[in-house]
């Protein structure tokens, strides 16, 4: 990597982890403050509900399906007739 994205890379990184760190350890002297701070009214709202909506299934014929008679055709083979019976007791 060439030394600019390294340096952007670790700029990044340390910019996480220390807005991490002043979330999660700050705090307010005065108890009414918490009520204009962006991060408790975040932290301390209910998360939204996950809904979804799934639509029916539209069924509709596009066809009957009418059986037909199948019948197999008996062919006789060459090798049928080479065929000996069986041995006589």
């Amino acid at each position: 990597m060439r030394q600019s994205f390294r340096w952007l890379t670790c700029l990044c990184l340390s910019l996480m982890l220390w807005t991490v760190v002043a979330e999660s350890t700050h705090n307010h002297p005065v108890k009414t403050g918490s009520a204009s701070c962006s991060i408790c009214v975040v932290a301390h709202s209910t998360a939204p509900a996950a809904s979804s909506h799934q639509g029916r299934p539209v069924l509709s014929a596009i066809g009957v399906l009418q059986d037909e008679e199948v019948s197999a055709k008996a062919r006789l083979g060459v090798f049928d007739f080479g065929i000996r019976g069986p041995p006589a007791v």
